[in-house]
Protein backbone atom coordinates (compact mmCIF):
# COMPACT_ATOMS: atom_id res chain seq x y z
CA UNK A 1 0.00 0.00 0.00
CA UNK A 2 1.25 3.63 -1.04
CA UNK A 3 0.13 6.74 0.22
CA UNK A 4 0.03 9.85 -1.06
CA UNK A 5 -1.41 13.54 -0.76
CA UNK A 6 -1.72 14.37 -4.41
CA UNK A 7 -4.97 13.14 -5.38
CA UNK A 8 -7.50 14.50 -7.69
CA UNK A 9 -10.27 14.08 -5.04
CA UNK A 10 -8.31 16.75 -2.81
CA UNK A 11 -8.21 13.96 -0.02
CA UNK A 12 -5.29 11.48 0.80
CA UNK A 13 -5.06 8.90 -1.42
CA UNK A 14 -4.15 5.12 -0.76
CA UNK A 15 -3.36 2.82 -3.38
CA UNK A 16 -3.83 -0.85 -2.87
CA UNK A 17 -1.64 -3.40 -4.23
CA UNK A 18 -2.79 -6.80 -5.18
CA UNK A 19 -2.55 -9.47 -2.14
CA UNK A 20 -3.07 -5.87 0.37
CA UNK A 21 -5.95 -4.76 2.24
CA UNK A 22 -6.44 -1.76 4.30
CA UNK A 23 -9.02 -0.18 6.45
CA UNK A 24 -9.53 3.12 7.99
CA UNK A 25 -11.62 5.78 9.39
CA UNK A 26 -9.74 8.89 7.88
CA UNK A 27 -11.58 11.18 4.91
CA UNK A 28 -9.82 9.98 2.54
CA UNK A 29 -9.68 7.56 -1.13
CA UNK A 30 -8.80 4.13 -1.74
CA UNK A 31 -7.43 2.86 -5.30
CA UNK A 32 -6.89 -0.02 -7.26
CA UNK A 33 -6.50 -1.95 -10.22
CA UNK A 34 -9.17 -4.88 -10.54
CA UNK A 35 -7.72 -7.62 -13.59
CA UNK A 36 -8.22 -11.37 -12.93
CA UNK A 37 -8.14 -10.86 -9.14
CA UNK A 38 -11.18 -9.72 -7.08
CA UNK A 39 -10.98 -6.43 -4.85
CA UNK A 40 -13.68 -6.20 -1.95
CA UNK A 41 -14.96 -2.50 -0.66
CA UNK A 42 -16.20 -3.20 2.57
CA UNK A 43 -17.69 -0.10 4.75
CA UNK A 44 -19.98 1.05 7.90
CA UNK A 45 -21.96 3.44 7.00
CA UNK A 46 -23.23 4.59 10.22
CA UNK A 47 -19.62 4.63 11.73
CA UNK A 48 -17.79 5.97 8.79
CA UNK A 49 -15.16 3.50 8.30
CA UNK A 50 -14.56 1.42 5.15
CA UNK A 51 -11.95 -0.93 4.07
CA UNK A 52 -10.69 -2.43 0.51
CA UNK A 53 -9.32 -5.97 0.18
CA UNK A 54 -7.45 -6.86 -3.19
CA UNK A 55 -6.94 -10.79 -3.74
CA UNK A 56 -7.41 -13.90 -5.61
CA UNK A 57 -8.71 -17.57 -4.41
CA UNK A 58 -5.67 -19.28 -5.65
CA UNK A 59 -7.99 -22.56 -7.67
CA UNK A 60 -10.93 -24.31 -8.66
CA UNK A 61 -13.61 -24.20 -5.68
CA UNK A 62 -15.01 -27.71 -5.21
CA UNK A 63 -18.58 -28.53 -4.81
CA UNK A 64 -19.20 -28.94 -0.87
CA UNK A 65 -19.03 -25.29 -0.70
CA UNK A 66 -16.48 -22.80 0.53
CA UNK A 67 -16.32 -23.65 4.36
CA UNK A 68 -15.05 -27.20 3.16
CA UNK A 69 -12.82 -26.63 0.49
CA UNK A 70 -9.05 -25.98 1.04
CA UNK A 71 -8.71 -23.86 -1.70
CA UNK A 72 -11.31 -21.22 -0.62
CA UNK A 73 -9.86 -21.02 2.60
CA UNK A 74 -7.29 -18.58 1.19
CA UNK A 75 -10.13 -15.89 -0.01
CA UNK A 76 -11.57 -16.71 3.94
CA UNK A 77 -8.55 -16.06 5.81
CA UNK A 78 -8.22 -12.36 3.71
CA UNK A 79 -11.90 -10.99 4.03
CA UNK A 80 -11.42 -11.97 7.49
CA UNK A 81 -8.25 -9.68 7.94
CA UNK A 82 -9.89 -7.12 6.48
CA UNK A 83 -13.32 -7.50 8.44
CA UNK A 84 -10.96 -7.83 11.38
CA UNK A 85 -9.50 -4.40 10.45
CA UNK A 86 -12.67 -2.43 10.18
CA UNK A 87 -13.93 -3.98 13.76
CA UNK A 88 -10.65 -2.67 15.36
CA UNK A 89 -11.91 0.50 14.19
CA UNK A 90 -15.34 0.45 15.98
CA UNK A 91 -17.02 -1.39 13.03
CA UNK A 92 -19.77 -3.47 13.46
CA UNK A 93 -20.03 -6.76 11.11
CA UNK A 94 -23.67 -6.78 11.43
CA UNK A 95 -23.87 -3.52 9.44
CA UNK A 96 -21.07 -3.99 6.79
CA UNK A 97 -22.27 -3.21 3.55
CA UNK A 98 -20.17 -4.42 0.42
CA UNK A 99 -18.67 -3.46 -3.16
CA UNK A 100 -17.57 -6.23 -5.47
CA UNK A 101 -15.18 -6.08 -8.88
CA UNK A 102 -12.77 -7.51 -10.97
CA UNK A 103 -12.22 -11.36 -12.22
CA UNK A 104 -12.01 -10.16 -15.48
CA UNK A 105 -11.10 -12.62 -18.27
CA UNK A 106 -8.42 -11.27 -19.35
CA UNK A 107 -7.62 -11.79 -23.48
CA UNK A 108 -5.36 -14.55 -23.21
CA UNK A 109 -6.66 -16.73 -20.67
CA UNK A 110 -6.19 -20.39 -20.85
CA UNK A 111 -9.60 -22.65 -19.98
CA UNK A 112 -8.24 -23.25 -16.79
CA UNK A 113 -7.31 -19.28 -15.58
CA UNK A 114 -11.02 -19.03 -16.63
CA UNK A 115 -12.26 -22.14 -14.19
CA UNK A 116 -10.38 -19.97 -11.82
CA UNK A 117 -12.04 -16.93 -12.30
CA UNK A 118 -15.31 -18.12 -12.20
CA UNK A 119 -14.30 -20.19 -8.90
CA UNK A 120 -13.54 -16.96 -7.79
CA UNK A 121 -16.81 -15.30 -8.55
CA UNK A 122 -18.58 -17.71 -7.32
CA UNK A 123 -16.73 -17.52 -3.85
CA UNK A 124 -17.69 -13.76 -4.07
CA UNK A 125 -21.71 -14.44 -3.81
CA UNK A 126 -21.52 -17.56 -1.33
CA UNK A 127 -19.67 -16.15 1.34
CA UNK A 128 -21.44 -13.33 1.30
CA UNK A 129 -24.50 -14.84 1.32
CA UNK A 130 -23.19 -16.85 4.13
CA UNK A 131 -21.81 -13.96 6.05
CA UNK A 132 -25.05 -12.47 5.22
CA UNK A 133 -23.46 -9.00 4.11
CA UNK A 134 -25.43 -6.97 1.70
CA UNK A 135 -23.66 -6.73 -1.37
CA UNK A 136 -24.71 -3.60 -2.75
CA UNK A 137 -23.08 -3.36 -5.90
CA UNK A 138 -21.01 -6.05 -7.67
CA UNK A 139 -19.20 -5.84 -11.39
CA UNK A 140 -17.59 -8.88 -11.66
CA UNK A 141 -16.24 -10.84 -14.90
CA UNK A 142 -16.24 -9.89 -18.37
CA UNK A 143 -12.91 -9.18 -20.63
CA UNK A 144 -11.57 -6.00 -19.10
CA UNK A 145 -9.73 -4.21 -15.85
CA UNK A 146 -11.50 -1.93 -13.98
CA UNK A 147 -9.61 1.40 -12.17
CA UNK A 148 -11.13 1.79 -8.86
CA UNK A 149 -11.62 4.73 -6.41
CA UNK A 150 -13.36 4.14 -2.90
CA UNK A 151 -14.21 6.42 -0.87
CA UNK A 152 -14.07 4.71 2.66
CA UNK A 153 -16.22 7.46 4.47
CA UNK A 154 -19.41 7.08 2.34
CA UNK A 155 -19.39 3.87 0.88
CA UNK A 156 -19.03 5.58 -2.89
CA UNK A 157 -17.33 3.89 -5.64
CA UNK A 158 -15.93 5.11 -8.91
CA UNK A 159 -15.01 2.84 -11.55
CA UNK A 160 -13.28 3.35 -14.81
CA UNK A 161 -13.29 0.01 -17.30
CA UNK A 162 -9.74 -0.03 -18.77
CA UNK A 163 -9.58 -0.80 -21.90
CA UNK A 164 -6.34 -0.46 -23.05
CA UNK A 165 -3.53 -0.99 -20.14
CA UNK A 166 -0.45 0.43 -21.15
CA UNK A 167 -0.39 3.14 -18.74
CA UNK A 168 -1.47 0.51 -16.04
CA UNK A 169 1.10 -1.77 -17.10
CA UNK A 170 3.55 -1.93 -13.31
CA UNK A 171 0.02 -2.60 -11.92
CA UNK A 172 -0.43 -5.68 -14.64
CA UNK A 173 2.88 -7.04 -13.44
CA UNK A 174 2.15 -6.82 -9.47
CA UNK A 175 -0.77 -8.73 -9.86
CA UNK A 176 0.73 -11.43 -11.78
CA UNK A 177 3.36 -11.19 -9.49
CA UNK A 178 0.96 -11.29 -6.84
CA UNK A 179 -1.11 -14.24 -8.39
CA UNK A 180 2.11 -16.80 -8.85
CA UNK A 181 3.22 -16.09 -5.15
CA UNK A 182 -0.74 -16.88 -4.25
CA UNK A 183 -0.90 -20.38 -6.40
CA UNK A 184 2.63 -21.16 -4.82
CA UNK A 185 2.07 -20.47 -1.45
CA UNK A 186 -1.98 -22.11 -1.55
CA UNK A 187 -1.45 -24.47 1.14
CA UNK A 188 0.13 -22.35 3.47
CA UNK A 189 -2.62 -20.82 5.52
CA UNK A 190 -3.40 -20.13 9.15
CA UNK A 191 -6.62 -21.18 10.83
CA UNK A 192 -9.69 -19.15 10.27
CA UNK A 193 -11.80 -18.50 13.17
CA UNK A 194 -15.62 -17.07 12.29
CA UNK A 195 -17.00 -15.35 15.03
CA UNK A 196 -21.24 -14.34 14.57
Amino acid sequence: MIRTDDSTYGKPLYIINPGDHFATNEDCVLATIAGSCVVVCLFDLMRGIGGMGHFIVPGSINTKGIYADDIAQHGILNLEYLIGELVKLGGDRRFLRAKVFGAGYISDSTYVENKIIDSNIRFMYEYFTLEHITVERSDLGGEFRRKLYFFPKTGYVYRKVLKHNENESEFIRLEKEYIDRAFRNRTQRGRVMLFE
